[in-house]
């Protein structure tokens, strides 16, 4: 089990790029792709995240149970409508105020692609895009946050719906602790078929862009 407050041996604290750098090796060991951290941090243009924002078709209210929808829409439509580089869907767990939110770990994940158990095991982790420089993008953590009485949001405000920032620099005392990276995770762990997943990050799909 994790433990409540995420730190090593000694009380020293994680950073997310060390953190993501063992998910890398992890993901390589287990045969889901090579990956290597982009230090260099290329923010996004505003009118992106506005437009990410304004795309979603799923309520800020709704998105606390649908985060693999509205998580992963996001991603897609930064990779395939905008091409922006080094964008890299990341599976894990999430701490807020020194407590894990969520049961997983490296082990969970393991079991899932040995028992092709993802689809079913989705609500068991939580999923967000990291961007080159360690900058986290979710649109799903404050309204998981916000529908267990946690926060108060301000959904009117589309900045206010998401989460984009430095993952060692985040409100309420949000960190990330990615686990496994890269999308094929997905398909090694039956949470979508090779030929879903073809056709989602393929060249025919992102014409629905244009």
């Amino acid at each position: 089990m994790l433990p409540t407050s995420h730190t090593r041996k000694g009380a020293e604290i994680v950073t997310y790029n060390e953190d993501l750098q063992l998910a890398m090796s992890r993901t390589k060991k287990w045969r889901l792709g090579n990956y290597a951290p982009d230090k260099t941090v290329s923010p996004l243009d505003q009118n992106i995240l506005n437009e990410l924002e304004a795309s979603s078709p799923i309520p800020f209210a709704e998105r606390a149970t649908k985060g693999m929808s509205v998580n992963f829409g996001m991603f897609h439509m930064l990779v395939k409508k905008f091409n922006v580089p080094g964008a890299l869907i990341t599976m894990g767990n999430v701490s807020v105020n020194g407590e894990v939110r969520l049961p997983i770990t490296s082990s969970h994940f393991k079991k899932m692609i040995k028992h092709k158990s993802g689809e079913e095991n989705m609500s068991q982790y939580h999923l967000w895009t990291t961007l080159p420089g360690g900058m986290i993008l979710d649109s799903v953590i404050l309204s998981s946050l916000s529908h267990d009485g946690l926060i108060e949001v301000d959904d009117m405000i589309p900045s206010e719906r998401y989460i984009y920032d430095q993952a060692d620099d985040l409100p309420h005392q949000l960190q990330y602790i990615p686990l496994v990276v890269g999308l094929e995770f997905f398909v090694a762990s039956g949470t979508i078929d090779q030929e879903a997943m073809t056709y989602l990050m393929g060249d025919r799909f992102p014409k629905q862009y244009e």
